[in-house]
């Protein structure tokens, strides 16, 4: 799924741990899996002595139904009883289309019937456009029709785009009309250039009039060269007053020396050039393929300086798929140096989503290194709708020290 996608659904759908007591300390307990024809079907938490107890996030034993387009979730405690997840419900399936998207995701209680969850609905459905982005998503209650998820403020909501450029996202009540949502505005507007770039972005309420987006700006306008590129960014409250957003700075100006240097300098409301904490005015960018591959910092008088954190500049690799992949630090000269954290970089996993799955910090030789904390990588596991669901830490030699 796209970016964009995720954040969607992970914003909004809720798979969490069982309310069950987590018995025994995690590091002594281990997932053991049984498996038919290639797939899990079951997975139970067990201690060191083989006992079932309640895992890191907080069931004891989960079972997996698959059906051709579809996979059912059950969820129990050591004793094998039923257990409501904090989520509100005992079960849930998950349906697929064809390309691996979540078309729909149904809670249940423990008998297998439909149920609300703590948000308020009891099933959500997604629709797609051919190049992998959300068309609409809509929540139902114990009934076919839609319904209006007091959390959310809405019962659905509908992506519109030009090209493949979001151009309006619109919230709407169980009869399709706009609706406010909990975030308080209704639509978000974007126009575009010739080339589908975004020009303008805008908040508005239900009935048309200006409101105010969760990041507390209504309007941002975002100038660009005749190439296309950013010059500026400026943000407006409803009163089409520039804003500074509490940020210290009003909005960012962008100067380009040839095709591959981007310089970026921020400016207060009276357009004067701002020092942040470090000292830094402009944060100089080395591009390539579209990409920023190193940032280094300057001081008002355009000499180089270190950042709060340390460093004289950043590097960054990416993966055959363009993700990043390793963050590397240097000194104001292009040696390799650690930062005020104690390391001087690290490399990301990914799993096939696009999501992080594990964290792992390098010294100044890019070698793997322990940091304070006393670990080494930091490993995130997710649920299928790539909403967070644990973070451990592990030490150099792979033991875990420390889990959220």
């Amino acid at each position: 799924m796209k970016l964009v996608g995720k954040r969607i659904i992970a914003g909004i759908l809720v798979f969490l741990a069982c309310f069950c007591t987590i018995a025994g300390a995690m590091a002594e307990s281990h997932a053991v899996n049984t498996e038919e024809n290639g797939r899990i079907t079951e997975t139970i938490w067990q201690n060191e002595q083989g006992d079932t107890v309640s895992g890191p996030d907080g069931y004891a034993i989960v079972r997996y139904t698959d059906k051709r387009d579809s996979t059912m979730e059950k969820y129990f405690d050591p004793e094998g009883e039923p257990c409501m997840v904090a989520g509100g419900y005992y079960q849930k399936t998950v349906t697929k289309d064809g390309k691996g998207n979540i078309v729909q995701i149904e809670y249940m209680d423990a008998n297998g019937e439909r149920m609300l969850n703590a948000l308020g609905y009891g099933m959500v459905t997604i629709s797609y456009y051919g190049f992998g982005d959300e068309r609409m998503i809509t929540y139902y209650g114990l009934g076919k029709r839609p319904v209006i998820v007091p959390s959310l403020g809405y019962a659905s909501v509908v992506n519109l785009y030009s090209s493949k450029t979001l151009t309006n996202r619109i919230y709407r009540d169980e009869k399709g009309n706009p609706v406010d949502n909990a975030d308080g505005y209704a639509e978000i507007k974007k126009k575009l250039n010739k080339r589908y770039q975004v020009l303008v972005t805008r908040y508005d309420h239900a009935d048309g009039s200006p409101a105010t987006g969760p990041d507390g700006w209504f309007r941002c306008l975002t100038d660009r060269d005749d190439k296309g590129r950013v010059t500026s960014i400026k943000y407006y409250d409803t009163e089409n007053r520039l804003m500074d957003r509490g940020n210290g700075y009003a909005w960012e100006g962008y100067a380009y020396e040839g095709e591959n240097i981007v310089k970026v300098t921020r400016y207060s409301l009276d357009d004067l050039a701002v020092e942040d904490e470090a000292g830094i005015v402009t944060v100089v960018r080395e591009m390539k393929d579209g990409k920023i591959v190193r940032e280094s910092f300057l001081d008002k008088d355009g000499k180089r300086v270190n950042n709060k954190n340390g460093v004289g500049g950043i590097r960054y690799a990416y993966d055959l798929q363009g993700a990043l992949e390793k963050v590397s630090y240097e000194d104001t000269e292009g040696n390799a140096v650690k930062c005020e954290a104690g390391y001087a970089g690290y490399r990301d996993t990914k799993d096939e989503d696009g999501a992080t799955v594990s964290r792992t910090f390098l010294g100044t030789d890019g070698l793997a290194i322990e940091i304070a904390g006393g670990y080494s990588e930091i490993r995130y596991f997710y649920d299928d709708t790539k909403q967070l669901t644990a973070t451990r830490y592990y030490d150099i030699n792979g033991n875990q020290v420390a889990a959220e």
